[in-house]
């Protein structure tokens, strides 16, 4: 029995030397012991925390700002986000609430248009949704002075809408002005603002008109009894121009730059409902807390779009990209718990977005780095064991399985701990 014993001894230090020299997966092999003759310890508790060995896969994967992922459905029924993403909009005002309540049928029936648009802005408060409400009353007034609207449809709405820019939105163009209230107060717009704000004066002209959505950008839609009219609502001379597309592109280019400019003339035009189309508020603040790094914020910016708007796609493809860069950010900080359980959450939405696979196998990467730097091989070895249970490219942490048992036993060598690094071998088997 003793010389058995010293034997299998003998073995397991060729097997560790060899394992230690070649880092192959058979060293056992090459000394001839068949594997199953090794006890193997049970696996000690996780302990939550994660990590990778001395192979470092690549960069990790920051989204743009926006971002919307290609050939996504807009059919709500292929993405049942409905109660992933709530969780994501964090505590609701009593204006938000009644918003949602009353958004549920596709309809505004207790708000106005622009009602709902101010909450959405973030008004809320009793008094200063009452006070716009009341400039708004002003402003159908100012607008009524030179006299009333006459003519057909268009005539009426050309005249509304250069009344509009003439006398209340003066203060040019500003990409980040959605608030309805920089509208209201100073005169400052971008699409969002200014679409909303023409669609509430046309129906209070007995117009028609709705939101347009394309990606990164919103404009309104007459609706005429000889046909639609689509309406760029950031440029003032758009009706003057009508019968000049050259000019009205140079016009578009100019006011919101070349790249909108050229998604508003090729990309498809997807026409929204009211309620839809203060979604747009939501997904416009959540661009903007996104590019701020306010991350939950932007989070619930965009889980509030989709509540209104469940099929947009840049409001889903913005949420993802939050959720992405938000955990990015937490990992470059060291945040590894914090980054692991928000790709987590991501893959749980989407287990077909490849950027959250590639960084969660990157965060997981910097971790086991981290840990095996600090000798915690033990908890690196357990960490990777919780993380291949997750529906991601098991090939990478069995590759770092194997990587931080090799670093672990020669850890044990150099420090002359022979029989834990003869223990750290036969663990892994």
């Amino acid at each position: 029995m003793g010389h058995a014993r010293s034997t299998t001894l003998a073995c397991l230090l060729l097997a560790a030397v060899a394992w230690l020299l070649t880092g192959a997966a058979d060293a056992w092999t090459l000394v001839g012991v068949p594997r199953d003759s090794i006890e193997q310890p049970a696996a000690e508790r996780s302990t939550g925390r994660m990590p990778w060995g001395d192979r470092s896969p690549g960069e990790p994967r920051l989204l743009p700002v926006p971002s919307a992922p290609d050939d996504r459905s807009g059919d709500p029924s292929r993405h049942p986000f409905a109660s992933p993403w709530r969780h994501l909009q964090g505590d609701l005002s009593r204006w938000e609430r009644g918003l949602f309540a009353d958004a549920t049928d596709g309809r505004w029936d207790e708000h106005s248009l622009l009602g709902a648009a101010l909450i959405a802005s973030g008004t809320l408060d009793a008094d200063a949704l009452r006070r716009y409400e009341a400039r708004f009353d002003e402003i159908v007034a100012e607008l009524e002075e030179p006299g009333p609207l006459a003519g057909s449809p268009r005539g009426r709405a050309q005249a509304l809408f250069e009344r509009m820019h003439g006398r209340i939105l003066t203060g040019g163009y500003q990409i980040d002005a959605t608030d309805l209230t920089l509208a209201l107060d100073r005169g400052r717009f971008n699409c969002v603002s200014a679409s909303v704000l023409f669609n509430c004066l046309a129906k209070r002209f007995g117009l028609s008109a709705r939101g347009l959505e394309i990606p990164g950008h919103a404009m309104s839609r007459l609706v005429l009894l000889d046909g639609p009219i689509d309406v760029e609502t950031t440029c003032p001379d758009w009706f003057r121009l009508m019968d000049d597309p050259k000019k009205q592109a140079e016009l578009l280019e100019k006011t919101i730059g070349t790249r909108l400019a050229a998604q508003s003339a090729s990309a498809e035009r997807r026409e929204v409902s009211d309620v839809e189309l203060v979604a747009t508020i939501y997904y416009n603040r959540g661009v903007d807390l996104l590019a701020q790094k306010h991350f939950a914020e932007a989070a619930a910016a965009n889980a509030k779009a989709l509540r209104l708007d469940p099929s947009s796609t840049t409001a889903r493809g913005n949420l993802l990209a939050t959720i992405n860069n938000w955990a990015v950010d937490a990992g470059s900080a060291g945040r590894y718990a914090e980054a692991v359980e928000l790709l987590r959450r991501g893959i749980a939405l989407d287990r077909g977005y490849e950027t959250f696979q590639v960084n969660y196998v990157h965060v997981h990467s910097q971790w086991i780095e981290e840990l095996c730097g600090e000798d915690r091989f033990r908890e690196a070895l357990d960490l990777i064991a919780r993380a291949a249970q997750d529906p991601v490219d098991h090939g990478y942490f069995a590759r770092a399985r194997l990587d931080v048992s090799r670093r672990r036993a020669r850890a044990h060598l150099e420090t002359g701990r022979m029989e834990g690094s003869i223990r750290a071998l036969s663990a892994d088997y």
